[in-house]
């Protein structure tokens, strides 16, 4: 705090002042995350296709795709953040395994076997002797696609056979804590590399995407890891760079400039990437009263994101006159419980076996033990 002429002004924190939990909301920014998805979902179910909305004939993705934007580069802060703080590469991979694991197999295991027999227009014992059923089991939970259908299930909706379309991304996420695994094992945290490696992943971050653009529905395999690593590796950047970042709304200004002159242009999902991380980082400053403290002791982004696909197809199946703003107000209602359960049932129990995942982990790999470069 500084005086002058009579005025106390405060200060602009930077990012690394803020990084623990109670000095930041970015488990507020992880739920909005998760309800903008929600959102951007009842138009796409509704009309079977994400071109409904606005936001994509203008930015070229909808909302729920810069809400998933805005998710990649929350974990790559907080990701970046857990591994260096991890005593090895297995305990930071227990933390991932069961910040994912536990709560998506109850989801997928009540989706196919409790709410697809209700839905599917195939009798019991068809549906449940049915290979599809199983192969939905194992695609899902081995995120080898997001996008297996269950038999007789969701089929006369605008997005026919579509079940959790949000599971798909699930993957990359994955894919981006095994490239920061290798990336922090071979020095990316280690102090004395960190103006060299800060500058090597700002350039890696420009030249991913630095050819023509392409319409996200043409991306292949190699083009969604790009994107993904993108928006994954500007957290991570966020990150290296926190002690210097400086948190003003004035910021914004110049880099909402840059988004809008880039789009159309091969730099515009790079701009894109600044402006939702930056924004995000300078949202994440603010208390939001008692919400802060609720969502760093209950965290529902992860349970609203993986139940409200196949909540929101159900009520379409059920009521294909729903309006997405009704669907979206009865979705909330429904999924916002099942989140809770999810997440005091499920996955916060899960997070507490972190410490036995990892003794496991670390004896049956004793011989092949790879600690984290230390600071």
């Amino acid at each position: 705090m500084v005086t002058t002429a009579g005025m106390h002004l405060q200060k602009s924190p930077r990012l690394g002042d803020i990084m623990a939990p109670e000095d930041n909301s970015f488990g507020v920014m992880r739920l909005l995350m998760a309800s903008l998805v929600l959102i951007s979902h009842s138009y796409m179910y509704t009309f079977g296709t994400t071109l409904a909305e606005p936001l994509t004939t203008w930015t070229g993705h909808s909302l729920g795709e810069h809400a998933v934007q805005g998710f990649f580069i929350l974990s790559g802060i907080l990701v970046a953040q857990s591994f260096e703080r991890s005593r090895s590469l297995f305990d930071f991979a227990a933390a991932r395994v069961l910040r994912i694991f536990p709560g998506l197999i109850v989801c997928v295991l009540l989706t196919a076997l409790l709410l697809g027999p209700l839905v599917s227009q195939l009798a019991p014992e068809q549906y449940f002797s049915s290979p599809v059923l199983f192969a939905y089991i194992a695609k899902t939970l081995s995120l080898s696609t997001g996008s297996a259908p269950l038999p007789g299930v969701f089929t006369d909706v605008p997005m026919a056979g579509s079940v959790n379309s949000s599971l798909w991304t699930l993957k990359y996420e994955v894919l981006c804590y095994v490239g920061l695994a290798l990336a922090g094992t071979a020095g990316l945290f280690a102090a004395k590399y960190r103006g060299v490696v800060t500058i090597a992943l700002a350039a890696f971050l420009v030249v991913i995407f630095a050819g023509d653009p392409e319409p996200i529905e043409n991306y292949t395999f190699t083009d969604n890891v790009r994107y993904f690593a993108l928006y994954f590796g500007t957290g991570t950047l966020i990150y290296l760079v926190r002690d210097r970042l400086v948190i003003t709304a004035l910021a914004l200004l110049p880099l909402a400039a840059l988004f809008v002159f880039a789009q159309g242009t091969r730099f515009a999902e790079l701009t894109t990437a600044l402006l939702i991380g930056y924004a995000i980082v300078w949202a994440a400053s603010h208390r939001f009263g008692p919400l802060r403290a609720w969502c760093n002791r209950i965290d529902l982004s992860f349970g609203v994101y993986i139940y409200a696909g196949p909540i929101q197809q159900a009520l379409i199946d059920a009521a294909p006159a729903l309006p997405p703003i009704a669907n979206t107000a009865i979705a909330f209602a429904l999924v916002l419980p099942l989140a809770l359960l999810s997440w005091v049932l499920i996955e916060h129990p899960a997070l507490s076996l972190r410490a036995v995942l990892r003794r496991k982990l670390q004896y049956r790999a004793s011989a092949a033990t790879l600690t984290i470069v230390p600071r």
